[in-house]
């Protein structure tokens, strides 16, 4: 099905193709289609931002090659900087420090590549004798007081050996290190392509197409199943980031299945030179010039033939792994990547709180959240995607509602409207995420004011606050269809923890959240209430919609003194129920009406009961509405009169 333009909302900008490393993965510094490119001057780049801005992206990755080689990335940086995008930048820090002065401090994330502490083994995957540089980098910057920095580190099975040292050196310098796999597009260590082979065939010209682009064979190989397990031990080492979709991605990557990526659907690609790079920089054998504004090309048939046809689709997408293009595209299904992507997400926010694990508490853990990963992947297999990239799960109308593969039964309209009032799946309402990061945005936070002043208690819950994550998480992917019901020692374990958690933070501006989390436990609601109350929390009215899946009726009852009274019918009577009707007194305000706060009420009325081409229909111009900064009060509107509390 084509698709409309994507709101752009990210950008990879190739800054240069030269690069001074000679790494044995990659074969941009000697193949020839790299070679002789127009780099933009500061003018040039300043209006290529500025265009970017003005199509929507607000999320920056600027890369190469090696960006530290084009004389004018101070300006790019600085310049995005003002247009107040976040800014990513990747270095191999051969030439950088020169430059770090003037960077660092504008870019939310320096990624600088480390795959090895040995100098003779680095010599044999990138080609130089540099090690010490980016060490050195590295140990300034730190010493500097630089916290924006991240490693960069592809496991091979030449350096498998090593993870373990590169995950001690970062965490004696207290920087993230991000252990990636190597993936299909690096093919093998050492295992240089010849000049000429893949992309001599596939350029004729830099805006030809070859026919060989579209049939030539990929001629990677997915990592071993051992050097998976490797990275994925590590995930609860300090520091340390293991992305669990990007190993789920290569543990089931298939020829037979198109590869969902984002490459100028989300993320617009963007060469040297300004022009749009197709299909993307690793399969690239077309392009549109920069002729005209970005907001035109992302419209052009070509780029959206080459997105809906051809992403995804080749022999070689299908054989890809390229994260920066996949990791992305993930938070717009809500399928088993996105699920296992926020997980990871959690143990990185969780980790500067959380108290490192001995080794033999470390194994426990592990195998603790082997058993929980699977159970995740159990029940989300059936997850299916929306039909349109704009949808983020799959939805059919039904009798009572909309089906979705979300819930056991039909959800109202009130909850497929508030889900994709937002641009992704991290605020829809049935994944656990949108309860567990309560632990780290709020909780966690404040146990830690608290150990300044008394650091045992504090000590003992930073202790087991990964029981915690893994016992929440068991508990709220009940919500799913396949879910079984959490056992009652996960409830015990949490009423247990935030009992302690309570003592502590009764009071505080963090004991609503706390009192949320607890609610999900077995803990007496007048226990609770003696150290808090989740009224008034924002997400009060989420936490009443969820126990009624979660909790029986007494167990709803009890609770119901907890929460702002207008919340008690909807835990202690029945759903509020739809009327069915669709015929409204006043004309049915549009999307883009309703999407602003006016007649929301009377747009869902008329779609209760209509079909599932009309809902579908509805809901791409729900979307083409949307408003980020709009998006989370509209969602809260409609939650609250799906739960008949009105506004609030």
């Amino acid at each position: 099905m084509a698709t409309a333009p994507t709101r752009f909302r990210h950008a990879r900008l190739y800054l240069t193709f030269r690069c001074n490393s000679r790494c044995g993965y990659c074969n941009v510094w000697q193949d020839p289609v790299f070679d002789g490119h127009r780099e933009l001057t500061s003018d040039g780049l300043r209006r290529c931002l500025d265009e970017l801005a003005e199509l929507g992206v607000t999320y920056l990755d600027i890369t190469g090659g090696e960006p530290s080689l084009h004389r004018e990335l101070v300006t790019a940086v600085r310049h995005a900087r003002d247009l107040g995008m976040t800014v990513e930048l990747t270095t191999n820090a051969i030439r950088f420090a020169p430059l770090a002065a003037g960077i660092v401090p504008l870019v939310d994330t320096l990624n600088i590549s480390l795959d090895t502490l040995s100098a003779e083994r680095y010599h044999r995957i990138r080609g130089t004798d540099t090690l010490d540089r980016t060490l050195a980098l590295v140990e300034s910057l730190r010493a500097e007081g630089a916290g924006n920095l991240k490693l960069i580190c592809v496991v091979t099975d030449q350096n498998a050996g090593e993870v373990e040292d590169v995950v001690a050196y970062a965490q004696r310098h207290r920087v993230a290190v991000y252990l990636a796999p190597m993936f299909s597009y690096f093919a093998a260590q050492s295992q240089v392509r010849p000049a000429g082979s893949v992309r001599m065939l596939k350029l004729a010209a830099v805006n030809g197409r070859s026919t060989a682009a579209t049939s030539a064979e990929p001629s990677a190989r997915v990592p071993s199943s051992e050097l998976l397990r490797r990275v994925a031990e590590q995930r609860y080492a300090p520091y340390t980031t293991v992305n669990l979709a990007f190993l789920h991605h290569l543990r089931t990557l298939s020829p037979a299945t198109a590869t969902a990526c984002g490459a100028n659907s989300r993320i617009l690609t963007v060469g040297p030179d300004g022009r749009v790079m197709l299909p993307c920089y690793h399969e690239w054998d077309a392009s549109l010039p920069w002729e005209r504004p970005y907001r035109e090309l992302v419209r052009d048939p070509e780029l959206v033939r080459v997105r809906d046809e051809e992403v995804g689709h080749r022999p070689a997408c299908r054989a890809c792994a390229v994260f920066p293009y996949l990791g992305l595209p993930m938070s717009h299904r809500l399928t088993t990547p996105f699920l296992l992507q926020a997980f990871s997400r959690e143990q990185d926010r969780i980790k500067p709180y959380a108290a490192a694990p001995t080794p033999e508490r470390r194994a426990e853990l592990l195998e603790r959240s082997d058993a929980l990963l699977a159970e995740v992947e159990r029940v989300s297999a059936p997850l299916r995607p929306g039909e349109h990239m704009d949808e983020l799960y799959h939805f059919e109308a039904a009798e009572a509602g909309v089906r979705t593969g979300l819930a056991r039964q039909p959800v109202a309209v009130e909850e497929l409207l508030a889900d994709h009032a937002h641009d992704d799946c991290w605020p829809a309402q049935r994944t656990p995420h949108r309860l567990v990061r309560l632990l780290y945005t709020e909780i966690l936070p404040a146990l830690a004011a608290e150990a300044r002043h008394d650091p045992a208690p504090v000590s003992a819950l930073a202790t087991d606050v990964w029981d915690v994550h893994l016992d929440c998480w068991h508990i709220l992917l009940a919500l799913l269809p396949g879910g079984a019901a959490p056992d009652v020692a996960a409830r015990q374990r949490l009423a247990h923890w935030c009992a302690r958690a309570g003592q502590v933070l009764g009071g505080r501006s963090a004991a609503p959240a706390l009192a949320l989390l607890a609610c999900l436990s077995t803990l007496p609601a007048a226990e609770i209430a003696s150290w808090g109350s989740p009224r008034g929390h924002t997400e009060e009215p989420l936490a009443v919609k969820l126990l009624r899946s979660l909790a029986g009726p007494e167990r709803r009852a009890e609770l119901a003194s907890l929460f702002s009274p207008e919340f008690t019918p909807a835990l202690t009577g029945e759903p509020v129920p739809a009327d069915g009707s669709t015929a409204v007194s006043e004309p049915v305000p549009t999307p883009e009406e309703a999407r602003g706060g006016h007649g929301v009420e009377r747009f869902v009325t008329a779609l209760r009961g209509a079909d599932t081409g009309a809902l579908r229909g509805a809901l791409r111009r729900w979307k083409a509405a949307a408003d980020p900064m709009t998006a989370p009060d509209i969602a809260r509107r409609l939650l609250l009169a799906e739960l008949g509390a009105g506004p609030r």
